[in-house]
């Protein structure tokens, strides 16, 4: 069981090795999930491979973030750094970006963030096929869903502690739309921490509790979890320290984890824990945000945390042998963790007052003090008469701990082979015609004059005859896949031969099932050439492409396939597994953003409606959706006018001003 810790800083990659961490993830300067941490430059990220692996530690680095068809150099030169650094393995969203670092280090491990929302065992399968090596999987599953995809015999990590987001990793949007800071460029400005209004009061309708699992650790190995995961890069070395030393009395079955749990409290929670979605059960119990009581509870706390990292931790057994004989230079000997090696002195004089002893030797290579090695004994062979000074035996124990610190560290870090970046060539696909395609959530509107409607699968099971111009949705949060397999087969049945794959887990499941098409929706996050190539290898036979990219940006790509964008309609904010009980939600500033509740999820929808229907030709595109609206029918009766709305309550979204 690997314990995986958080930093964000130097200081906490610190406190994570020397509070018993098996492993550390860090971000660099660019392409990090957490871009407002402090994170490591060139040179810091040399330095903390070193660190970790002296202690026998793993280092990865999270470069999970999308990437802009602008960015692969530079995406393809951090890799270069990465692997040179040492890494154990990167961490990545963007199925562009893993083909890019597949290309540059092909024996790199990959691991598939949680920002791919990868909810099922065959969304893992898919993730191996495409050569990742781990899973992280949504944060919204259960103990049962976990153990499922554990059976997989994929190496699985499970988030354990820290923050929680209210919307399903990778499809949180509302940041970007409010602001231009993606969350899937790192840069999520937390909107959803602020107070809502449902009704007449404000709350936090938002703001989840902080999860910890620190009681369930023995149900999770029992399910076969490789990886307990500590969230928490932009938060304090304290934090760290606390977190990882908590779950390790817990592994190691040693401490008081109700005292570990107040102390976790204490250093940072909002208003307590959660065991979030782990049994199952959601609801007001949930919620929680940071008070001011929670605020001042850090401040005892903090002093005695930083004294658990204050020393360095001992993690390697070193055994020393002392040879002194006349007429030959002195040799210490020394082995530990798999390495072992010699280092040389003068020769030794013959003793005119005291001569050495084994006790000297012992005395001397003993004192180890702020090292990473526990003493474990010295052998002596010593030739009577000889003289060797204290300073003499202490360089010599410097030596042998520096031989070994350089030995060690060489042992554990990985080496790879690294090839220049080519960009791969892709035919690029006439992007002729236009289809309009209608996204729909009522019966009534099966009759709207569109190319294709794109309607949720309940209604095609619900009695509704069959209709040949539906391309039958999946629901965004997967919670039985049987079930859902169980669904799509009786819509085939039923002479269903199209359907969406709106996330990787929809793409996964419906890879199954052969002779359908599979269209690709905005929620697989596809901003640059190589991830559509990739994902059109995957099995899209067409994509919309994510709506967080400027026009410029989207004509600028190479399209493999059919390639489309979302032109008009409310498009969502966030989809949420635990549902808000309102039809609407108003933040501070007064806008209203409607909710639409899809049994057990739930999307909240942006307060203003996209519009970019009377531009929609300057795209290069040939496929235009109109996402959920409140009239679907006029909005396709302006799109074959190309006519627009302006003003109050319509946006060009980030088509023109794009994100940060």
């Amino acid at each position: 069981m690997e314990i995986l810790a958080p930093a964000g800083s130097m200081e906490a990659l610190t406190a994570a090795v020397r509070c018993g961490a098996d492993a550390v993830y860090v971000g660099g300067r660019s392409f990090s999930a957490r871009a407002s941490a402090q994170n490591f430059d060139s040179d810091e990220l040399y330095e903390a491979a070193r660190i970790c692996h002296l202690h026998g530690v793993k280092l990865y680095r999270a470069m999970n973030t999308v990437v802009f068809d602008s960015e692969t150099e530079a995406f393809a030169e951090e890799v270069r750094i990465s692997a040179q650094a040492g890494v154990d393995g990167l961490i990545i969203q963007d199925m562009g970006a893993a083909a890019i670092a597949r290309a540059v280090v092909p024996d790199m491990p990959l691991h598939a963030s949680t920002q791919m929302t990868i909810q099922t065992p065959l969304s893992v399968l898919l993730a191996a096929e495409l050569g990742f090596v781990r899973t992280v999987p949504a944060r919204e599953l259960t103990l049962d869903n976990i153990r499922d995809i554990c059976d997989t015999g994929v190496e699985t990590e499970v988030f354990v502690h820290g923050a929680q987001c209210m919307c399903l990793s990778g499809h949180c949007y509302m940041s970007a739309l409010i602001g231009s800071r993606s969350a899937n460029r790192g840069r999520c400005a937390q909107a959803c921490r602020l107070p809502f209004k449902k009704g007449n009061d404000m709350e936090h309708l938002l703001s989840l509790k902080d999860m910890s699992l620190l009681f369930h650790t023995d149900e999770l190995i029992k399910a076969g979890v490789a990886s307990m995961k500590i969230e928490g890069r932009m938060k304090r070395p304290e934090y760290v320290a606390a977190a990882v030393t908590a779950f390790r009395h817990a592994i190691d079955k040693t401490g008081d984890l109700n005292e570990d749990m107040e102390i976790l409290s204490s250093v940072f929670s909002r208003s307590g824990f959660t065991d979030g979605y782990l049994t199952g059960k959601t609801g007001r119990d949930m919620f929680g945000f940071r008070t001011y009581e929670d605020v001042k509870a850090a401040e005892n706390v903090l002093p005695v945390l930083k004294g658990l990292y204050k020393s360095e931790r001992k993690c390697h057994d070193i055994h020393f042998t002392l040879a002194c004989h006349s007429g030959e230079p002195i040799r210490a000997h020394f082995e530990c963790g798999g390495v072992e090696g010699d280092v040389y002195g003068d020769i030794p004089e013959k003793a005119m007052k005291r001569e050495i002893s084994a006790e000297d030797a012992e005395k001397s290579f003993a004192k180890l003090g702020d090292t990473v090695y526990r003493y474990c004994g010295t052998d002596a062979d010593i030739e009577p008469g000889l003289a060797v000074s204290a300073a003499e035996l202490n360089r010599l124990r410097r030596e042998m701990c520096e031989t070994a610190d350089k030995l060690i560290t060489e042992q554990n870090t990985p080496h790879y082979d690294t090839k220049p970046y080519v960009m791969p060539e892709v035919k690029g696909c006439a992007q002729t015609g236009t289809s309009l395609r209608v996204r729909i959530s009522r019966r009534d509107e099966l009759d709207i004059d569109a190319d294709m409607l794109i309607a949720p699968i309940y209604m095609m099971l619900s009695g509704v005859p069959f209709n040949e111009r539906v391309s039958v949705s999946l629901p965004s949060v997967v919670v039985d896949e049987k079930e859902l397999l169980d669904s799509i087969e009786a819509a085939v049945g039923m002479g269903y031969t199209h359907f969406h794959a709106d996330n990787f887990t929809h793409l996964g499941i419906l890879r199954r099932f052969d002779g359908i098409h599979i269209h690709g929706g905005s929620g697989l996050n596809i901003t640059n050439s190589a991830a559509l190539n990739e994902l059109a290898k995957a099995g899209l036979e067409d994509a919309v492409l994510s709506f967080e990219l400027r026009r410029e940006q989207i004509t600028a790509m190479t399209k493999p396939i059919p390639c489309g964008i979302i032109a008009y309609g409310r498009l969502p904010l966030m989809t949420v597994r635990n549902v808000p009980q309102a039809s609407k939600l108003t933040d501070r500033t007064g806008r209203t953003f409607p909710v639409k509740i899809w049994g057990h999820y739930a999307e909240i929808l942006n307060c203003d409606t996209l519009d970019v229907i009377s531009s929609f030709d300057q795209f290069g595109v040939s496929i235009a959706e109109i996402a959920l609206c409140d009239d679907p029918r006029e909005a396709v009766g302006r799109f074959h006018r190309r006519e627009s709305l302006t003003g109050k309550g319509y946006t060009n979204g980030l088509y023109r001003r794009g994100i940060i």
